[in-house]
């Protein structure tokens, strides 16, 4: 035994390499070594002790060693980060080797809902799971984003924490995962996913393990967090750039829309029109550019307009939000911005959507380079309709005072110039309509022909010039169209007898305005010479009866009165007798051919047309008027005599 035994220095190299093997190996080695030195059996149990202890100690220190390497490796990555894809998945391919576990993945958060995907993967065999979309409050991954905890399962089919998903659980078993060892990538408070080891059979996960894959997390965080700042920095530049192109492009669009604001000014300090204000903005834009009149028709003519419809639509939604509408019509794009008066648009202007700048689209500076011009045509028409109303105003003081006093002198303080005698009137009925602005409206559409003054509900126009009855209608219309009242009726009367008889006519076409609606006409202009027999047997009027039979048989009277005939009572006879000349002539005891002859006379006499029935029932009329009239004078005679 003793040639057998070990020197002390052998026996000591022997411990320490058995020390440094992998754990396990080498005791039974150790054991006969120890037994061979002649060392009792309690110290060579506890010199084996010692060994295992050192050997475990070897290899975690050997497995820390290339951990920490990895890690560095890792870092070193990081600092030089230039493809964040390619720095993830060689971090997930290092944490899949130092692991040793059958698949590791990093799960990244895709939206602000919370759900996961897999962006990178080590040792799968599934596409499905590859691209695996995990929704926000399911599976494992939710539990570590929304803790920010590590957490494992040693069979994933029994977790009870949290929901499963069907379509994760089908993924998982395709992919024959059993347990599953998560940890969150978290920068601050913010979850940015979450990195997985899982394995293909039951295990249970130890702190060490835990520890190892979190600092692999920690480093996936800070790539991710690193790759969005630069981003986010890309970004804040290009939008730093882009915000100093558009200060650049909004102070050329602010130089230039001011030289078109001081050019719409100049224009309209120097008496411009509307007209003459979008003349200007055409130039300026380079664009076809049209001014419209408050029913949207074009103030003067150059070029195809989109239908009424579609602008009278636009006008109103620009009233309705104070800018500037675009729209589509015939192909083209269009742009148009309402004139604005206190209540109600006045206008419009509109440009199409065309021009020699090469864009079918109208910009921002465009825009509101149309808008500033309609605030500056508003006040032009503003000042317009200003000037309009004073004077309208003023001319409807002097036509009520005409009708009132029955003489134009007596209202010439008014400042009114009134050359042209009164020819017509009119009197139309509003049916409770804004009386103010209708004769507004009115006054605008008789211009120079005539007078407007409202009484009560109703408009009163005296004519100057034209067809009265057809210039009250043409009026008529227009008041039913703006005011949206399609059952305004007018009375006009013509002619009229100059100011001293406009008092007379307004009160007769006021009295036949009262008559039309027993009748059931509206929604026309009616001329009161239709009502003439009407009015001589109704009116309070005494000389009505006489101006009546005057207007009608006053050629017959006067050649009968110069020349001793009876063409009158041969006319009254004939009316009595059925219109039968040998009646006629028996009754009056005269040859049937002077009754012709005398009916002839008659006939040339009288201004016009026999076989107009209503012609031959106002001369009846005057007739038995004037038959009348004899036969009380005559009944009067005796007793005035005596």
């Amino acid at each position: 035994m003793a040639g057998s035994e070990l020197t002390a220095s052998e026996l000591a190299r022997e411990v320490l390499a058995a020390s440094r093997a992998e754990p396990g190996q080498s005791d039974a080695g150790v054991g006969g070594i120890l037994e061979r030195s002649g060392m009792s059996a309690s110290d060579a149990g506890e010199v084996i002790a010692s060994v295992r202890e050192s050997q475990l100690l070897n290899a975690r220190l050997r497995r820390r060693a290339a951990e920490v390497e990895a890690l560095f490796s890792t870092a070193r990555e990081l600092v030089r980060l230039q493809d964040v894809d390619d720095v993830l998945k060689r971090l997930v391919e290092r944490a899949h080797e130092l692991m040793g576990t059958d698949v590791t993945y990093l799960s990244e958060v895709e939206n602000d809902a919370g759900d996961l995907r897999v962006r990178h993967s080590a040792g799968t065999v599934t596409p499905e799971f590859r691209d695996l979309l995990v929704p926000a409050g399911f599976g494992l991954a939710s539990k570590v984003a929304s803790t920010r905890e590590p957490a494992w399962v040693a069979r994933y089919q029994q977790m009870s924490e949290t929901p499963h998903d069907p379509r994760i659980d089908a993924a998982v078993e395709a992919e024959g995962l059993v347990s599953f060892l998560g940890v969150p990538l978290a920068v601050g408070d913010e979850v940015l996913g979450a990195l997985f080891a899982c394995n293909r059979f039951g295990y249970e996960y130890t702190p060490e393990e835990i520890l190892l894959l979190s600092a692999f997390a920690d480093h996936a965080a800070a790539v991710l967090h690193t790759a969005r700042a630069l981003a986010e920095r890309a970004a804040a530049t290009a939008r730093a750039e882009e915000a100093y192109r558009e200060l650049e492009r909004h102070l050329a669009a602010t130089e230039r829309a001011s030289g078109i604001h001081e050019e719409l000014t100049s224009a309209v300090m120097s008496g411009a029109t509307v007209v003459d204000l979008v003349s200007t903005v055409a130039r300026r834009l380079e664009r076809k550019v049209w001014a419209l009149d408050e029913d949207g028709r074009a103030l003067h003519r150059d070029g195809t307009l989109p239908p009424r419809r579609a602008i009278r639509d636009a006008m109103e939604a620009s009233q309705a939000s104070g800018h500037a509408e675009s729209f589509e019509a015939r192909g083209s794009h269009w742009i148009l911005v309402a004139i604005l008066g206190a209540d109600r648009i006045v206008g419009a202007i509109i440009a199409e959507g065309s021009g020699s700048k090469g864009s079918g689209d109208i910009d921002d500076v465009d825009q509101r380079t149309l808008e500033r011009a309609g605030h500056v045509a508003a006040l032009v028409s503003f000042k317009r309709e200003a000037a309009s109303a004073l004077r309208a105003e003023r001319r409807a003081r002097w036509l009520l005072k005409v009708i009132d006093d029955g003489d134009s002198d007596s209202a010439s303080d008014d400042g009114v110039e009134f050359s042209a005698p009164i020819i017509g009137c009119a009197v139309i009925d509003l049916r409770d309509r804004d009386v103010a602005d209708a004769a507004s409206m009115a006054a605008a559409a008789v211009a120079e022909d005539g007078f407007v003054a409202h009484r009560d509900h109703r408009l009163i126009i005296a004519w100057t010039t034209g067809d009265a009855v057809a210039q009250s209608e043409r009026v008529r219309r227009i008041l039913a169209d703006r005011l949206r009242e399609q059952a305004l009726t007018a009375v006009a009367r013509s002619p009229v007898t100059g100011t001293a008889g406009l008092a007379g006519a307004v009160e007769r076409a006021t009295a036949d305005l009262g008559f039309l609606p027993a009748l059931g006409i509206e929604a026309t202009t009616v001329s009161s010479d239709l009502f003439a027999p009407y009015h001589s047997l109704a009116a309070a009027d005494p000389e009505s009866a006489t101006r009546f039979v005057g207007d009608l048989l006053g050629a017959v009277l006067s050649w009968d009165e110069r020349r001793g005939t009876a063409l009158f009572e041969t006319l009254a006879c004939f009316f009595d007798s059925g219109e039968s000349r040998q009646a006629v002539a028996e009754k009056m005891h005269i040859h049937k051919n002077t009754v012709q002859q005398r009916l002839q006379r008659v006939h040339a006499l009288l201004q016009g047309e026999w076989d107009d029935s209503e012609f031959r029932f106002r001369v009846q009329a005057a007739v038995r008027l004037e038959s009348l009239r004899r036969v009380i004078r005559d009944a009067r005679t005796p007793s005035s005599s005596g």
